[in-house]
């Protein structure tokens, strides 16, 4: 036989199969989380030129201006909190979903 049963286990393993669905996924997930940002900015810079005189001109200027400053920021800000907070909930998760037959600490 020319093919040894390694390189078909390679081949038609669940675990690469899994690993080739779950890349093409993330990428879809990180496109449309890449035109989700566009369109947030968009929308911001639209609301600024439709809003500027009146955020600008008001006796609450430093107020409007620093709020304007976080929305900018705001994706820059959130992520690491997000992420955090979903490690979090991941950790807490898998402490009481784990499966015990898969893991080498029990």
């Amino acid at each position: 036989m020319g093919i040894s049963n390694k390189h078909l286990e390679q081949s038609y393993s669940a675990d690469i199969q899994k690993s080739v669905y779950t890349k093409h996924e993330t990428n879809s997930i990180y496109v449309v989380n890449h035109y989700l940002g566009l369109l947030y900015y968009v929308l911001l810079i639209v609301y600024i030129y439709y809003n500027y005189e009146k955020l600008m001109y008001s006796s609450h200027f430093y107020r409007n201006l620093f709020i304007l400053l976080l929305l900018l920021a705001y994706p820059y800000i959130i992520y690491p909190i997000q992420y955090f907070i979903y490690s979090i909930i991941l950790f807490i998760l898998r402490i009481f979903y784990s499966n015990i037959y898969k893991t080498e600490h029990w």
